[in-house]
């Protein structure tokens, strides 16, 4: 009679073996992760510089065709009339952002928040929104729309990331004259502060030949993400603005601050350059070259870059990435 076999011992993992093969699964997750998420973000960082180049590439050609930037802010009337109502640089830049249905179909003699209006205003643009945006204002939802405005116009008006830069603070002085710059010192300007203020529809138009600093030493729009509603700062739970949205005329500001040196909701409310990429902002320039620059960037340097004119000296790294 054959002898059978002997049977073989089955195999297993021990305890100790499989706890050892799930701490390393849990090393490798704990590795692979941040390096994931950095690719994201990088990913989302580079997005947000293409958005930056088409509202560059919008501006110049608005140029090219008006012979002048866009206002910065524009009144439908003088803007003593208490019935005057503003529009931004954003809105006016529509037909060179190959949007020209939107443009063509808003009512420029209307108020963006006019019922006419509203279709048009309330159609989020994407290029308008930066994919890193993560923290945003109360009055302002996920799909980037302004909502709860307690009976205030404007619900369901879309947001806008990108602010226009008119100028550093006017209180900020010139390093080398030690004068106060003054307002309006940058290419996307209003009216606040100039001669007969209260009597300009629109500044003075700033075009390539006045900036004397070089459209690649000059900012023209940063990043100041979430935004929705604006609080009044005497007090903050009442709505003074809408200028998280893409059509309002308040979508622009003077620089006082750095880079990301002031968090939400005072980056909002005091339109500061802020974003959610973690070191620093992307920042567009009048050549349409888009920088992203650290939050470590002095603040004085960040004011130079701000006027159009200004002729200061800036070091030869000033703005390499």
């Amino acid at each position: 009679m054959a002898c059978l076999p002997a049977r073989r011992p089955k195999t297993a993992f021990t305890l100790v073996e499989l706890l050892v093969v799930i701490a390393i699964i849990g090393v490798l997750l704990a590795l692979l992760l941040p390096a994931v998420q950095a690719a994201r973000e990088a990913s989302r960082r580079q997005q947000c510089q293409n958005n930056l180049r088409q509202i560059g590439l919008g501006l110049n050609n608005y140029e090219s065709a008006q012979q002048k930037y866009p206002a910065g802010k524009k009144w439908s009337g003088p803007p003593s009339d208490p019935s005057s109502f503003t529009m931004a640089w954003s809105s006016f830049i529509l037909d060179h952002l190959e949007l020209a249905a939107l443009h063509n179909a808003m009512d420029f003699k209307l108020p963006f928040t006019h019922p006419k209006n509203l279709p048009i205003t309330t159609q989020v643009i994407p290029i308008y929104l930066c994919p890193s945006t993560s923290r945003i204002e109360e009055h302002r939802t996920e799909d980037a729309r302004i909502y709860n405005l307690g009976g205030m116009e404007g619900e369901g008006l879309a947001c806008i990331d990108y602010l226009g830069v008119s100028g550093p603070d006017k209180d900020d002085k010139h390093p080398v004259t030690k004068i106060e710059y003054g307002r309006q010192r940058g290419v996307l300007i209003g009216t606040k502060g100039l001669p007969l203020e209260d009597e300009l529809i629109e500044p003075p138009p700033v075009t390539v030949a006045s900036i004397v600093d070089g459209t690649s030493n000059t900012m023209c729009v940063s990043e100041c993400t979430g935004r929705g509603a604006g609080m009044k700062e005497d007090n903050p739970g009442v709505i003074d603005s809408l200028h998280g949205a893409w059509a309002s005329g308040n979508n622009v500001t003077h620089i006082k601050d750095g880079i990301n040196r002031d968090d939400p909701p005072e980056a909002w409310y005091k339109e500061r350059i802020f974003s959610d990429h973690p070191t620093g902002s992307n920042v567009l320039m009048c050549d349409g070259s888009v920088h992203f620059m650290s939050a470590e960037t002095p603040k004085s340097l960040v004011r130079w870059l701000c006027t159009r004119d200004g002729e200061e000296t800036l070091p030869e790294d000033a703005i390499d990435e």
